[in-house]
């Protein structure tokens, strides 16, 4: 089971990308629910304070569980989707695609890829039409496949020990800092290896 969580930016791309498997878990967060209905999906869990949608009966009436929230929180509303999944059991196997996170408030946008390591407990991934982010903990690898990726680029919220293989610009065994800018545009040119 792979858990789809759909957020509300203004910039819909999940109705494009996302191909239905019934036995996925569907979270819509806050205006997410309603792109999640639009799109004939009943969203398992529908969270937020819905400050930001049209048609708040619409998802009370579709929604299997709703949970609502006041807009003074700590939390922005993915995050709370993020805390929710913490309490399912098995939730540190989880796989979680986040859509339609990117393109608005840079704000909102940062603050998500942040969550990436907040919760790297999960294997989340956050999705849009031109990028995937996802966040390699220690001792990780991960497998580019060429023929889905044109350009990738590595950042690190510290300092990590980093190598790529099978690239243009190939590392070994190099310390990556938070500050570090030369592991943008890569390319890969078969499939490439990151650890």
């Amino acid at each position: 089971m792979k858990i789809i969580i759909v957020a509300s930016s203004p910039y819909k791309t999940f109705h494009k990308l996302y191909k239905l498997n019934p036995s996925d878990f569907f979270i819509g967060v806050d205006g997410g629910a309603l792109t999640l209905i639009n799109n004939h999906i009943k969203p398992d869990v529908a969270i937020g304070d819905f400050d930001s949608c049209s048609d708040f009966k619409k998802i009370k009436d579709n929604a299997l569980e709703m949970l609502t929230y006041n807009r003074v929180k700590d939390e922005t509303d993915l995050e709370l989707a993020l805390k929710y999944l913490e309490g399912l059991k098995g939730a540190n196997n989880l796989d979680v695609l986040i859509y339609d996170a990117t393109g608005g408030r840079l704000d909102h946008e940062f603050n998500n890829f942040k969550l990436l390591t907040k919760y790297q407990d999960f294997r989340i991934r956050i999705i849009d039409e031109n990028n995937e982010v996802l966040y390699l903990g220690s001792n990780a690898s991960y497998r580019l496949k060429k023929q889905e990726y044109q350009y990738f680029s590595l950042f690190a919220p510290t300092f990590a020990q980093v190598s790529i293989e099978n690239a243009c610009y190939e590392l070994h065994n190099v310390t990556l800092s938070s500050n570090d800018t030369y592991a943008i545009s890569n390319e890969p040119l078969n499939d490439t290896d990151v650890t």
